[in-house]
């Protein structure tokens, strides 16, 4: 007989291509936290109630949040950006009694026993945490999910639920699945946590960039950065490994003045960075390393199986992400106060000092 409801046994390699996609990946996990981890699959009725109470008031102040809602609850509403003016916890707790709580035009609600979220609210969820996912391609995923055709039978399967025209739901069958591969809520706040120091460091590379730029923008392209990167691996002199391989850089690197204390200082800043911009590399490709547990070429996991390992911690895995992100921080850190030493408007006028020199220099 064929089958028509969603299953592991028959649907296994779909749900994993929905999973692994990162589109619609984020829609179907998060409307299973809001499910599972704020409402308890809404078998606490008391729970359900004091969320109900809050909604129906006219302002919401914190003191309101406090007296109706858990502890847990607020953390979990937090985290997922239900309240539009708070960011964190830590934010909430600075904030007085009387401090008015915005949870937006429409909201999460619960009607006939089943969890409804407004489209807007699930992609502001989403977006709070992966800013790549553009609503755009959100839209697109969401029409994808509602019928997403079956492997093995004719049957379509909806992996998201559409209540009304703008609202949606997980289905049971789909939730029920994910259920069994252990905690899916811990398994995004990791996958956060290294979408997070991967952000960080993009940041701090652009820092790096930019106070090349100031001294040679072609510095930073790809044949140049890769015999700079050499030279640094085998501990040569930068610029004399860049003349050495015939790389074409413009005059003011032939200039060989050593005791002019401008062109001194000029060349130190110059490699000093050129070696930050080498820590940064290293320091994306250990990042992108971890990333590989659950997604890009040469995956580890498919993200079920990336869900059931950091559930129940197989391997060691996530006492092994953390360990490799606590030190990558470090390192991020490392840099960052480096490169608060060199502020931009000095190495500016060094570098216009250095050009004054080398018109003087030409000159005489």
């Amino acid at each position: 007989m064929e089958h028509t409801n969603l299953s592991i046994g028959n649907d296994k390699n779909l749900i994993e291509k929905v999973l692994d996609d990162i589109e619609m990946r984020y829609i179907v996990l998060f409307l299973y936290v809001i499910r599972n981890d704020l409402f308890r699959d809404l078998n606490d009725s008391e729970l359900i109630e004091s969320y109900e109470k809050v909604l129906i008031l006219d302002e919401i102040f914190k003191n309101n949040i406090l007296n109706f809602w858990t502890d847990e609850f607020i953390e979990v509403a937090v985290d997922l950006g239900l309240f539009k003016n708070i960011r964190s916890m830590r934010e909430f707790q600075q904030k007085e009694g009387d401090f008015i709580i915005r949870l937006g035009e429409e909201t999460v609600t619960i009607e006939k026993d089943t969890i409804s979220v407004p489209d807007h609210t699930l992609f502001s969820i989403i977006n709070k945490k992966f800013k790549f996912l553009t609503r755009r391609n959100f839209n697109s995923a969401l029409i994808k999910l509602k019928g997403v055709r079956c492997e093995t039978s004719n049957a379509i399967h909806p992996f998201v639920s559409e209540i009304g025209d703008h609202d949606y739901a997980i289905p049971d069958d789909v939730y029920y699945i994910l259920d069994q591969y252990g905690n899916i809520y811990q398994a995004i706040k990791i996958e956060i946590t290294i979408e997070g120091v991967y952000q960080r460091y993009l940041e701090i590379k652009e820092k790096v960039d930019e106070l090349i730029d100031i001294f040679e923008p072609k510095l930073r392209t790809k044949p140049i950065s890769k015999k700079v990167f050499e030279a640094i691996k085998k501990d040569l002199d930068i610029i004399k490994h860049l003349k050495d391989e015939k790389i074409e850089l413009p005059d003011k690197f032939r200039h060989n003045d050593v005791d002019n204390p401008i062109l001194s200082d000029w060349n130190t800043k110059i490699v000093l960075l050129l070696n930050y911009s080498f820590q940064m590399q290293q320091i994306e490709k250990k990042i992108l390393e971890i990333r590989k547990y659950y997604s890009g070429k040469g995956r580890v996991f498919n993200y079920l199986e990336f869900i059931e390992k950091v559930s129940f911690n197989e391997d060691n895995i996530v006492n092994t992400i953390q360990t490799a992100l606590i030190k990558l921080r470090e390192d991020l850190i490392g840099v960052n106060n480096e490169l608060a030493k060199l502020p931009k408007k000095g190495l500016k006028l060094l570098n216009l000092d250095f050009d004054r020199y080398l018109i003087t220099s030409s000159d005489d």
